[in-house]
């Protein structure tokens, strides 16, 4: 609905002249002023107090750092807590960034998870407790999460293919640590190796032809 400008009337048809006093009409700028929620400004904000967390973060590293350094016991505990702010910056960044989709940021939030306990694990006396009960437990998490997605956002449940066929991966990793003796006990490979083997195979074949068409067009057969 436009307002004529001279004569106060408003119109409901899209003429450009007023019947009733001939003016040229043009669009209410101030109606259309906020047509759309401001979502550049609620981004900026939160790019903000990002960077103001990280640079506290990063001041708090300096400070642990020093005070390892001064009060050295045989553990570098400070490359544990800077491991951790390094990923939670990152990820914090990573999130807030439109230009990456949630399946992207999940693979940047496990592959960065499965780093860290790694590198806690070395810090603290390499047991191999990294390898052999943390990475089989993201795997299995990660399955968890692929599930709940496919299921809520049922409509596109073909997008989690690939991110399945990188729990397989993972799990035949884990497989080959096993048989090469770099892992001891079966169980949590063995398990979350099946549990992710199943869970793309099932989708597959229950998917038929949309998850054939899914899997040509992301390898381009």
């Amino acid at each position: 609905m436009i307002e004529c400008k001279n004569c106060g009337i408003k119109i409901k048809d899209k003429t450009k002249v007023c019947p009733m006093c001939d003016m040229v009409l043009s669009g209410d700028d101030k109606h259309n002023e906020n047509t759309y929620p401001d979502v550049r400004q609620k981004t900026k904000i939160l790019r903000r107090i990002v960077n103001i967390f990280s640079y506290f973060a990063i001041v708090l590293e300096i400070v642990f750092i020093v005070i390892n350094y001064y009060n050295f016991e045989g553990v570098k505990w400070s490359a544990i807590s800077g491991g951790a702010i390094v990923y939670v910056i990152c990820m914090l960044h990573f999130i807030i960034n439109d230009h990456y989709g949630h399946i992207k940021k999940m693979y940047v939030g496990f592959i960065g998870a499965l780093f860290y306990i790694m590198l806690v694990d070395f810090v603290l006396g390499y047991k191999g407790w990294s390898l052999g009960v943390g990475m089989p437990v993201i795997v299995l998490t990660l399955d968890a999460i692929i599930i709940v997605c496919m299921i809520i956002n049922r409509q596109n449940w073909e997008s989690y293919l690939l991110l399945q066929i990188f729990c397989v991966i993972l799990g035949a990793v884990q497989m080959a640590l096993y048989f090469t003796k770099v892992l001891q006990s079966p169980v949590l490979p063995w398990t979350s190796f099946l549990v992710s083997l199943i869970l793309f195979t099932s989708s597959v074949v229950i998917g038929d032809r949309k998850a054939r068409n899914e899997l040509k067009r992301k390898f381009y057969i």
